[in-house]
């Protein structure tokens, strides 16, 4: 048996909306202590692990673990009909095997999303990376970096030392640059022992960002031309995205 009841559904729509920018379906592993994803882009330059603790929710109940392949955009679409003051009830109906969502406020609203069949296949060993450089960065500050090398290209070099972080693009004679310096409000933590760079997608970046509905800051892990984690935290939840670096371009 699964039931979930949440009298805030905000911060599993806001996880929903963020992953199903890069994740078509995904299969989720209902737990006894929460509610897991584990999953790819389809290019499998991103990678995806979220976590939902039992305590996001008023009531929980799971007596066995079982996964559930679900379309995120079906998904989202239900989880954004909730209204300010509804409290939302996910629960399995495995006989007809959908997921039922109930929004229950001014009026009692119900869903029935059907279950979609995902083959466990086997993920990049993600967990086993081992980044160089670490970062904790004000969430906005690092939008606004994003979003001011996308007028200028289409990937960003992010680079850290011992005492500051800078992202920069430059394309067609034109350039762009945020620098951070450690020890401030915006960069609370940094941590390399050498100097380190890479290459990454904006538009896979823009994507990524949008989990500071999470959290208000920003973890980044990273090496030289290696794969960026990008992660977000609260106390309830743990969003953690992996992104391929591009190759370098001269």
């Amino acid at each position: 048996m699964f039931k979930a009841v949440t009298s805030n559904p905000k911060l599993l729509r806001d996880s929903i909306d963020t992953i199903s920018l890069l994740i078509d379906d995904g299969l989720f592993r209902l737990k006894g202590n929460g509610i897991e994803l584990t999953a790819a882009d389809r290019a499998t330059v991103s990678f995806v692990d979220f976590k939902l603790k039992s305590s996001a929710f008023d009531e929980y109940e799971c007596d066995a673990e079982k996964d559930v392949g679900l379309n995120m955009i079906n998904f989202l679409t239900i989880l954004k009909r909730a209204n300010t003051g509804d409290k939302m009830t996910l629960s399995l109906d495995e006989k007809e095997n959908k997921l039922e969502v109930i929004l229950d406020g001014v009026s009692k609203r119900k869903f029935a999303i059907p279950l979609i069949e995902i083959r466990r296949e086997e993920m990049p060993q993600v967990d086993k990376l081992e980044f160089m450089a670490e970062a904790e960065v004000r969430s906005d500050v690092i939008e606004q970096g994003i979003n001011d090398a996308d007028i200028i290209a289409d990937s960003i070099i992010i680079e850290i030392s011992s005492d500051t972080m800078k992202m920069y693009a430059s394309g067609n004679s034109s350039k762009s640059e945020l620098k951070l310096f450690k020890g401030t409000d915006v960069l609370t933590k940094l941590e390399t022992p050498e100097d380190v760079s890479s290459r990454y997608s904006i538009d896979y970046l823009k994507k990524m960002v949008k989990g500071s509905k999470i959290s208000d800051k920003i973890s980044l892990k990273m090496g030289k031309d290696f794969p960026l984690r990008m992660g977000f935290e609260n106390k309830d939840a743990v969003l953690n995205i992996v992104l391929a670096p591009r190759v370098s371009e001269e």
